[in-house]
This record gives structure tokens, sequence and C-alpha cells, in this order.
């Protein structure tokens, strides 16, 4: 069995690994069509968990298939047929659980012999909600459940928690995903979102969950809020390897919070600063790094923009979402990273449940003072088991929960109706899901109206409206 599960004290005992190959399948389901859904699409970056557990069952010999329908859709029988997989990996997330109950199943009457395993955020969020043609979810970090199952285990369980009792130590011994897979692909390689030009740009996740407590956020249900990371070192011995091999001339650092520990950041500046090579990067960040050397070392390696979640700029706002960040240190961030020249992409998590319109207008007031690169405004949707959606439900705030458990309020239905231009598709599908409710609760009983499917947005209104498939951003100017 794999090092991994063999730790694992509540778990039924492992089988020993065959040396035989196995193929397996990993699969996402294809993005929701425009008017169906409340979320935003993404900006098409190759999906890092795919190519994690891809790498890894590589490394143990085994022969790997990715197909991306949230790309683009695929023929599901087609590569079924002509690649037989002896089980078949999902990735579920919430905005796409309505095309992923589809796809399970599309799967299952291709190849009901065939195990399919579900995991990625939605799994790990409400294992229970994934559909029972599911033989196995797992929660949590998937690499060695997935090799496990691939090799043969079948355990008595159909989840698998590895959430909690199963996080990987020591991530630099396990492999980054391999690009081989993804290079071809039309995926986003650019860095339009922080104004530049450079192409490709790599996507990287170089650690694992988050260690700050946001009320709106449900990571840390999860990963918990333990933070693992590859090391500065491993990092640079990797992008060595995109730049020789891809011709890499950016990096994008997507995870849920890159500069947790500046020491590492620094790490990293100064090994790339030695490199012959020049790349740019950019990542996910918190707006508390006020240490200028550290931010002017952070642009002389390449730096060029740092994505923050803000969220707010009212003192009292910033409490009640539990950023544990002052607003005199973000405005000491914002000084100092202009100084130095890295792009702030600043985003707003506006309408949580109590926050008052008071605290909204110190929040543009701050928008304005700082003036960030860039600024983007989301309404607060009430996805599962973050802080603020346990409230919502405990207090019966909603007026309608879907079946992928999104609680649907009127706080959020008017704060997108304020923060989104008239042809964002998410408009459509709110309007459309209200006239229909108004229509038919009553009618139709709870779980009907949970489990309806909204149609999609007429050819000619989708042609024109707005869908956030790409990088959805407005230059503060």
């Amino acid at each position: 069995m794999s090092e991994q599960q063999q730790s694992t004290p509540s778990a039924p005992d492992v089988h020993v690994p065959s040396s035989s190959r196995r193929r397996i399948l990993l699969t996402a389901a294809a993005m929701p069509p425009m008017g169906t859904t409340a979320l935003h699409y993404g900006d098409l970056r190759p999906p890092m968990g795919l190519g994690f557990i891809t790498s890894f069952l590589e490394r143990h010999g085994h022969e790997v298939k990715i197909c991306d329908n949230y790309l683009a859709p695929l023929s599901m029988e087609q590569e079924i047929t002509d690649f037989r997989p002896d089980i078949i990996g999902l990735y579920m997330h919430t905005p796409g659980y309505y095309m992923a109950c589809d796809l399970i199943d599309e799967m299952k009457q291709i190849a009901p012999q065939v195990p399919i395993v579900a995991g990625g955020p939605h799994a790990s969020l409400l294992p229970d909600n994934v559909p029972d043609a599911v033989d196995y979810v797992c929660t949590g970090e998937g690499e060695h459940v997935m090799l496990d199952l691939a090799e043969g285990w079948r355990p008595d369980i159909r989840v698998i928690d590895n959430a909690k009792t199963q996080r990987i130590k020591q991530l630099d011994d396990y492999p980054f995903p391999n690009y081989d897979h993804f290079v071809d692909k039309a995926y986003n390689w650019g860095f339009d979102i922080y104004g530049r030009t450079e192409s490709p740009v790599f996507t990287m996740h170089t650690s694992r969950s988050c260690p700050y407590r946001c009320t709106f956020c449900g990571v840390a249900a999860i990963w918990t809020r333990k933070w693992t990371a590859f090391s500065a070192d491993r990092i640079v011995e990797e992008i060595d390897r995109y730049v020789e091999r891809y011709g890499c001339q950016g990096v994008y650092f997507r995870e849920d919070l890159f500069t947790t520990d500046l020491r590492r950041v620094e790490r990293m500046c100064d090994l790339l600063i030695e490199r012959p090579y020049d790349i740019v990067w950019a990542c996910e960040s918190r707006a508390d790094i006020t240490n200028e050397r550290v931010l002017e070392k952070m642009a002389r390696s390449g730096c060029i923009g740092l994505y923050c979640g803000i969220e707010s700029g009212s003192v009292s706002g910033l409490v009640k979402k539990k950023k544990d960040l002052t607003v005199e240190t973000m405005r000491t961030f914002f000084r100092l990273a202009k100084k130095v020249g890295i792009n702030v992409y600043a985003t707003f998590c506006m309408g949580t449940p109590t926050e008052t319109e008071a605290e909204l207008t110190e929040t543009e007031a701050f928008v304005t003072e700082v003036e960030p690169f860039a600024v983007d405004r989301f309404a607060f949707l009430a996805l599962p088991r973050s802080e603020d959606s346990e409230y919502i439900e405990e207090h019966k705030l909603y007026y309608h929960k879907d079946s992928a458990g999104i609680l649907y309020t009127d706080r959020f239905y008017e704060m997108a109706h304020r923060l989104y231009t008239p042809g964002d598709q998410r408009l459509y599908f709110l309007d459309q899901q209200r006239q229909f409710l108004d229509e038919n609760r009553g009618r139709l009983t709870p779980t009907e109206l949970a489990d309806y499917r909204f149609p999609p947005m007429p050819t000619d209104v989708s042609e024109t409206a707005s869908s956030s498939t790409h990088n959805e951003f407005r230059l503060n100017t």
C-alpha cells in the first residue's frame, strides 16, 4: 500500500500494490452554460489538482489521461472507449455541480463496470451530496487515495476522509504537474490580468490551504487551516524545467496564499535573481507585506503583480470578516507596492451577512484612496461550509437552497444587481431563478425546486453577454 494510507489508524487494510500498469482517466465536467449559474467561470488555467494526481500516478508507473471538459467539451464515449480506463477520477467543484452530475450519469451509462472516484472542493465540503452513482468520494488530498484505488484497494466505506488525518507532510517529495498534458491545449497562458504581454505563463500551486480565518471562505473546511508548502529550492528547480523545456516566460502562483511564509518567498527571490534567465511572476497574497526590502526583492526577481483579497476598507468590516488586518497596514502595503512597481489586483467580497451600508461606503472610499491597479467587486454568495454561509443557514436568511448546497439571499440578489453590469450572465440567471421560484413555490416540492435545471441564455442574448470566462477585471482608471 502507499505510504500515506499506511499511517491511517482508522482506515481499513489496504492492498499490496500490483506491479501491473493501470489506466486512469481523470476528468472534469463541462462549463455550465451561460445563464445557468450565479458564479463566475474563472480564467481557464490548467487544472492543477488533476495535474498533481496525474504526476503521482505516472511516477508509480501508471498511464493517465486527462479529459478536461471544462476547457472544451469532449465525447466521453469516444474517450472512454478508446482509452479503456480501469478507474475514473472526477474533479467536482460547487459551481459545476449540476454538470458533474450529468457527467457521472453519462460515464456510468458508457462504462458501468468502471469505478468512479470523486474528489475536489465540492466532494470535500459535501461528500454526502455526491450522487450515489459515484463509487468512492475522497475528501482532501487525493494522490494516495487515487493510487491505492487504481491499484485495486476496495474499502468497505464510500467516503474516504483524507482531509484531516492524511495531510501530506513533505510536499517536496511529490512531483509537480507534468505540463506535457497541457501545453498543446487552449488554456489561458497570459498575464493580461496585470497588463502584461508575456507568454506562456505557467500556473503553479506550491502550497496547500491557508492559515487565516476569513468568515466568507470555506477553504479551512477542505484542508483545515494547516498550511503546507514546497520549498523555494524545489519551486525554482521546477521553473528551471519550464524555462528549458517549454520556453516559459512567466509563472502565476495561483494557490490560496503564496506569501504565507515570507522567508520562503525571499529564498525563492534570491534563487531567481541568480538565474541566467528572466521571468515575470505574480501570486495570490495578503495586503500585509509592509517590509519594503522584501517587496523590493520580489520586484527585482520578476514579481509584477499581487492578487489580494482586500474584502473591506472599513475597520469594523475587517473585524466582522475576521481578516486579521488593519486599514493602516493595508495603506502601507499599497504605498510600498506602488513604490517598488508591483501592480495590485484588489478584490472585494461585498455584502456578507452583517456588513452595513456604512461599511460598504468606507470600503469605496478606501479604494479611491489607495488606487489599486485593478479592482474586482464580488457579491458574497453563500457557498457551503464557510462561517458566513453557516450563519445564513442558522438564521434562515436565504430564500432558496439548491441541490449544490448554495444559499441564495435577498442581500446577494440586490448586491449582484448593484455590482455587475446589466449584460452579465449571472444576473440573467438570478432573474430567471427568482421568476421560477415565484411561480412554482407551493406548486413544486422543495426537492423539485432545488433540483430544477435552468435553461441557458438564448443564443442572441448570450452572444453579447459577459461571462467572466476569461480574465474579468477593471483597471482602476
